[in-house]
């Protein structure tokens, strides 16, 4: 097996060599521009280690990181142990680290400030990791409670199913008096329109509930809300504060007289949660495996085929051009070919040239950090 070895340093793969001597090459540069031997110098480059302004990614950068924390710790004993304050001439003036040092008092005071710096660690630490606690808590309390939501939709829709095929069961003429007693029912009053079953408990639960957006092979299967502005980009299903937030259309939208375009929008979370997996769909082999996504409005169902994926900047309402988030009903055709031109300027997956008026479409949208205020939408076509 051939060995990967920098002076008495090994390496078991020639990627973890590499690295190496990216590290090694880094080191260099380092001891050129400052000189390890000067205790200023030496504390600048130590700052710069701790700080993380400068990273290694090898144990050879460890090693030297290390090195350059014995180095510091070697200076400041010899200031203790001579009871005399550096004066700084360049960037740092060694003072305010170690004061004015009397040599008989400097035992006391070097254990004193070791005990405080190993206090200041550990409430750090401590701080740290509850920090990291309650972020976990309150994402695993997020998770559970769409899993809640997803399972009363599935129930409801099992047990309607069921209750579907009991009254296909049920004697002719019960079927007949009961069709002939809605009939008469209509003709007192307007309709209005029926929630789809499988929604009815989830919208008399959340009244906000406006629908319901899945994408196979994805972890999109999360219900959709809707009020009069952003309210659920920072709050979850029951009103509660949330970083991720819940998916929720466009306040402009209308499924009642449904609108051309369905606009909803979701945090694109690193977990995956919410939006968070739109961003497979730039890869052009996840676009043709998942070319459809299902959207149900709380009053009709609904298959969508992609026709775009775009990545932009948000473009502001006060900035020339024409903005996706606009189109929503266009009151004109060259409304709807301004916005067609403009997806298909930013698209990194096109099939518009099969759009046309008389479709109707939904886009979901999410931030993307490849530019500053950058977003990743993705348009789909109704087909069903």
């Amino acid at each position: 097996m051939e060995k990967y070895k920098i002076g008495r340093h090994e390496f078991d793969s020639k990627e973890e060599w590499e690295s190496a001597l990216k590290d090694l090459k880094k080191i260099k540069s380092l001891v050129e521009q400052l000189d390890i031997e000067d205790p200023e110098d030496t504390l600048v480059l130590y700052q710069l280690l701790r700080n993380g302004d400068v990273t290694f990614e090898s144990d050879l950068g460890d090693a030297f990181f290390c090195d350059i924390s014995d180095r510091v710790a070697n200076n400041s004993r010899e200031m203790m142990e001579q009871g005399t304050k550096k004066k700084s001439s360049s960037r740092f003036d060694l003072s305010f680290l170690f004061g004015e040092w009397d040599s008989k008092d400097a035992p006391l005071e070097k254990e004193s400030i070791f005990r405080l710096a190993g206090i200041v660690c550990i409430v750090l630490a401590v701080v740290c990791f509850g920090v990291y606690g309650l972020s976990v808590y309150a994402e695993n309390r997020a998770t559970r409670k769409l899993e809640e939501v997803q399972d009363l939709k599935n129930i409801t829709q099992a047990v309607n199913w069921y209750m579907e095929r009991v009254q296909q069961e049920e004697p002719q003429e019960n079927s007949a008096a009961r069709e002939e007693s809605q009939m008469q029912v209509e003709q007192i009053q307007p309709k209005a329109p029926e929630v789809l079953p499988e929604y009815e408990a989830l919208h008399n639960q959340y009244p906000d509930l406006i629908g319901w957006v899945r994408i196979e092979g994805t972890s999109i299967d999360l219900p959709v809300m809707q009020t009069g502005d952003d309210f659920y980009l920072h709050n979850n299903m029951d009103g509660e504060e949330d970083v991720n937030g819940t998916l929720f259309m466009d306040y402009r939208d209308d499924v009642l007289a449904p609108s051309m375009n369905f606009l909803i929008y979701g945090h694109n979370m690193r977990s995956g949660a919410m939006f968070g997996s739109l961003k497979q769909y730039l890869d052009d082999g996840f676009v043709a495996k998942h070319k459809q996504i299902q959207f149900d409005t709380i009053y009709e169902k609904g298959t969508y085929e992609v026709l775009a994926v775009c990545l932009t900047e948000v473009g502001y309402q006060d900035e020339e051009g024409y903005k996706y988030y606009n189109f929503i009903h266009p009151q004109s055709t060259e409304e709807f070919n301004a916005y067609f031109d403009s997806i298909r300027e930013c698209a990194i997956y096109d099939n518009t040239q099969e759009a046309t008026e008389n479709d109707r479409y939904l886009t979901l949208s999410t931030c993307n950090s490849y530019v500053e205020d950058g977003r990743l939408f993705v348009v789909a076509k109704k087909i069903q």
